[in-house]
């Protein structure tokens, strides 16, 4: 019984002393210190449901709507599903393995075979039961390098699904407004054309009384003929935009086709403010980014993963349970059969396949690094220009009111003056056609404010913060 206790702590003793031999990461794998600007002002966080500041309940809803159906996103959560498997079964593989074996064969050996020279038994029985048990030891933390890059590939997922959610989020406040200016334009051009229609019924009997020429009829005529070719523009346009954005929503081709978006009278969409200022730490929180970030962490894990394959591996494994040539007597005391084996592979040649496999995952960090450095730079340029942008279209909106303001009171001045003689027909319709289509400017001007302030948010990575492994 000596032997056998011998070989067991001589065993375990080696095994012990050679798991704390782990290879550390390579300190090149760090996330790169970049150069960013100085920032002055201090942003708070992004509400997570940001498009809330709009106050509209039923963009509320369509929000609601994409986020829960689109199946971009569908797709999206799919891949984290994916990677949390992943990620498991890289743990599973740092734990040992235990198996039950169960197993029973009949052998006949020739009678020259050399286990039976000189004996008389050339049939044989073998039946065996046991639990067996098999461990790589992680010398040079393979296995956990592994793992750890599963990780931040789940992290990854996470990160781009949020990415995902707030680019919806921001198309569909878009599509909406998009939505609201051409329902107000639609009513702006419609009532218009009323206006227009009873006004040249109107004016037929003056022109019949012999009040007015023909000329005065001609002129009205043209201008409601041209406003009325704007309505079925509008209405296709808005049918379009109604479509895409019922794609977003996750709607079937039945609903795509059937079931609208409400149109609006009256607009009610009203665009709100943004944060100040372009804080550096923000900005590296935004989704994209920090998937990159992830992405970059996991590349240098499988790096290290991979320069393990260098060096040898050791292999335990053991097995405890019955092993008899009758059936009858397997489970026996006498019966009874143990091993344990370790065993120790050190690579000596294999045609460059290591190598080869090293040199691509270096290739492939590289990559990742010049992914996540482009990464923070697009985000401090999309940033950047979705402040800009907002900034011009509130001032914009702003002038194309006071223009609006301006040119309906003209209008209104230019039918006195007609009123009184001192102007012509002409100039009535010259100055309506200004008014309405200053309205109409004023009603597109609300939509690309409120587009700003949506790419706005998203440039600042619209305050997703829901990962389970952050």
């Amino acid at each position: 019984m000596k032997p056998r206790h011998v070989t067991t702590r001589a065993v375990a003793f080696a095994a012990t002393v050679v798991a704390g031999c782990a290879v550390p990461p390579d300190a090149r794998h760090e996330t790169p210190q970049l150069e960013l600007p100085v920032v002055a002002a201090l942003v708070p966080d992004v509400p997570i449901e940001w498009w809330k500041s709009f106050n509209d309940v039923r963009l509320d809803a369509l929000v609601a709507e994409a986020l829960t159906n689109n199946r971009d996103l569908a797709r999206a959560m799919a891949r984290i599903d994916e990677s949390r498997a992943v990620l498991r079964l890289a743990k599973a593989n740092q734990l040992p393995r235990v198996d039950a074996n169960v197993s029973g064969s009949r052998q006949r050996f020739g009678e020259n075979a050399p286990l039976t020279i000189g004996g008389n038994q050339l049939t044989f029985n073998d039946f065996r039961a046991n639990l067996s048990v098999a461990y790589e030891v992680d010398l040079w933390s393979r296995a956990a390098n592994l793992s750890a890059a599963a990780r931040d590939e789940l992290l990854a997922s996470e990160y781009a699904r949020d990415t995902l959610r707030t680019a919806l989020a921001a198309q569909v406040v878009q599509s909406y407004a998009t939505l609201q200016s051409l329902d107000a334009q639609l009513v702006l051009y419609g009532q218009a054309v009323q206006a227009q229609r009873d006004s040249l019924s109107l004016q037929r009997l003056r022109f019949s009384a012999g009040d007015i020429s023909e000329l005065d009829i001609q002129q009205l005529d043209a201008e409601l003929i041209d406003n009325e070719s704007r309505l079925p523009k509008l209405d296709r346009a808005r049918g379009e935009a109604e479509r895409a954005l019922a794609l977003v929503l996750g709607r079937s081709p039945k609903d795509l086709i059937e079931q609208g978006v409400v149109r609006s009278e009256t607009p009610t969409l009203r665009a709100g403010g943004v944060p100040e200022g372009l804080p550096s730490d923000l900005l590296l929180r935004r989704p994209d980014v920090q998937a990159a970030e992830a992405r970059l962490r996991a590349a240098g894990a499988r790096v290290d993963a991979a320069r393990a394959a260098y060096f040898p591996g050791i292999t335990l494994t053991a097995a405890y349970g019955f092993e008899s040539t009758e059936l009858s007597n397997l489970f026996d005391g006498r019966s009874l059969a143990w091993s344990i084996f370790a065993g120790l592979t050190q690579p000596i040649w294999d045609g460059g396949r290591i190598g080869a496999q090293y040199d691509a995952t270096q290739a492939r960090r590289r990559q990742v690094e010049l992914d996540y450095r482009e990464s923070v730079a697009t985000a401090f340029k999309e940033t950047r220009d979705a402040l800009g942008a907002y900034g011009e279209a509130n001032v914009s909106l702003q002038s194309a009111q006071l223009r609006s303001q301006a040119l309906a009171r003209a209008a209104d001045l230019t039918r006195v003056r007609y009123d009184g003689g001192q102007l012509s027909r002409l100039d009535v319709i010259n100055a309506d056609r200004l008014a309405l289509t200053a309205l109409a400017q004023s009603a597109d001007a609300t939509r690309a404010l409120t587009e700003a302030q949506a790419n706005v948010f998203r440039a600042l990575g619209g305050g997703w913060q829901v990962s389970s492994l952050r």
